[in-house]
């Protein structure tokens, strides 16, 4: 543990849970559990418990795609403001014993209210397909002639994403059974709309 980042408090167990679980009653629960593991997942990664880690790891999680990930992930779920929240409380609890994170706690809050996250990285194939697998899809990487994609299937859904100038472009294709003519032209009609 470093010398001038030795914080009496855990980032994850006594900080980041806390000011979760007393936001349970205004986001659902699995949103709050989900933010939780996803906050586990990134302290063995990083390594940045105050047991047998390094705290002052915490900036450079904050600092990584795993947090941009995080923050979108809350984002779209209108809960952005509980890492909001998370944030200052770590900034305040650290600012005596750990500085530096204290520091970077509080450009992430600044990131936060501009609606953009800390890190914005080229979009690859790789990256596309990293976030994908964070969100739980099973995705395979396929090429044909000569280009790479990614697919992955869901219940009735196929997608299948290729990344080209910093865009994805992307096929859906839906299976379905259709009686008539006209109940698969319906379909079709309704996918337009898409």
């Amino acid at each position: 543990m470093s010398s001038t980042c030795s914080p009496r408090r855990d980032f994850v167990r006594h900080i980041a849970n806390r000011v979760i679980a007393e936001s349970s009653g205004r986001i659902p629960v699995n949103i709050v559990e989900e933010l939780k593991a996803r906050l586990a997942r990134a302290e063995d990664k990083f390594k940045f418990s105050i047991f047998n880690g390094d705290p002052s790891r915490i900036a450079d999680f904050l600092s990584s795609e795993e947090w941009a990930d995080l923050v979108e992930y809350a984002r779209n779920l209108h809960a952005a403001w509980v890492l909001e929240a998370v944030l200052k409380e770590l900034s305040e609890a650290y600012k005596e014993e750990c500085p530096s994170v204290a520091e970077k706690a509080m450009e992430a809050v600044g990131a936060l209210s501009k609606h953009k996250a800390e890190i914005v990285g080229e979009l690859t194939l790789d990256s596309v397909a990293r976030k994908l697998r964070f969100y739980g899809y099973r995705v395979e990487v396929g090429e044909e002639d000569g280009r790479e994609y990614i697919e992955f299937e869901e219940p009735l859904v196929k997608v299948r994403i290729h990344v080209s100038e910093g865009k994805i472009s992307y096929t859906i294709c839906r299976e379905g059974k259709a009686s008539t003519v006209d109940a698969l032209i319906a379909v079709m009609q309704k996918i337009r709309e898409l």
